[in-house]
């Protein structure tokens, strides 16, 4: 199999700045762990009042600046219609304190709605590191691999709900297989070498992380790589309902990249992942 180069590996652009309206983003974290709090719930209920509790203990711990008192936020209507949290709003109140401290909002700017200038990998910090302490509370309360089956179950829902009703962006794996190549100067897709499009498969292997790199003080490799990489195996059905993926080990966990194969179901039922000697020779 042929395989060509495509993207670039720029660490630089972690550092590129970009707008943001914290508001309006933190409406989507506050819905992941509501529903993390209903897969606990479900699967772990007499555990779930101490998780919350450690969870709102361990954000408190970590909280500099009271944001939602100085700018007079109101937290209700963020958790109203959350099923789950809507039980806990201190909880949800240290968590937004938290991701405003991460995105080092300033404590001074009344406006509620603002649009602020950030970094990349603030963003990504931003968006990372709350669920990074959501799975590693978890495994301090309930035993660690329960911890993680539970985890693994809430990523693989919740990303299924996401993406439910959202059309397929590719019908083919050429048309994905084309798509890696495009890119763009001021956002250049990541380093990686990319495969022909054989018997219903695809062989991506990706050779830099801009997430990685955004985390790379997380000492926890194993709860990176779920915070990461695991919701892949359920969205890449956003490309297409009938694609598969494989992969075995990535730049988040710790190896020298990241090894992905791409299945269409309705070509191949062979999904058996080539050896680690196979794409160290690519």
């Amino acid at each position: 199999m042929k395989f060509k180069q495509a993207g670039d590996n720029r660490p630089e652009l972690l550092g590129k700045v970009q707008e943001h309206t914290p508001l309006e983003f933190v409406k989507r974290l506050l819905k992941n762990i509501d529903h993390l709090l209903g897969v606990v719930g479900e699967q772990k209920p007499e555990s779930l009042a101490t998780y919350t509790a450690n969870l709102e203990a361990r954000y408190q711990q970590l909280v500099k600046t009271d944001y939602v008192s100085s700018k007079n936020i109101d937290v209700s209507p963020f958790i109203t219609e959350l099923a789950h949290l809507s039980k806990f709003p201190r909880l949800a109140g240290v968590f937004l304190n938290y991701h405003f401290q991460l995105l080092q909002l300033p404590r001074e700017n009344e406006e509620k709605n603002e649009v602020i200038e950030i970094t990349h990998r603030v963003f990504l910090r931003s968006a990372l590191i709350p669920q990074y302490i959501n799975l590693q509370v978890l495994t301090k309360t309930v035993a660690r691999d329960e911890a993680i089956q539970i985890y693994k179950r809430h990523v693989t829902h919740y990303v299924r709900k996401r993406i439910a009703d959202q059309e397929d962006l590719f019908q083919t794996l050429e048309e994905l297989r084309e798509d890696s190549f495009k890119t763009d100067p001021e956002n250049p897709i990541w380093l990686r070498v990319v495969g022909e499009v054989e018997a219903g498969k695809l062989i991506i292997r990706k050779d830099c992380c801009y997430w990685a790199n955004a985390i790379e003080d997380l000492s926890d490799s194993e709860l990176k790589y779920l915070v990461c990489c695991y919701g892949d195996f359920e969205s890449v059905r956003t490309y297409n309902k009938r694609f598969k993926l494989t992969m075995e080990h990535t730049i988040v966990a710790g190896d020298p990249y990241c090894d992905c194969v791409y299945y269409d179901t309705r070509i191949t039922k062979d999904f058996t992942h080539p050896p680690k000697e196979f794409f160290d020779s690519i």
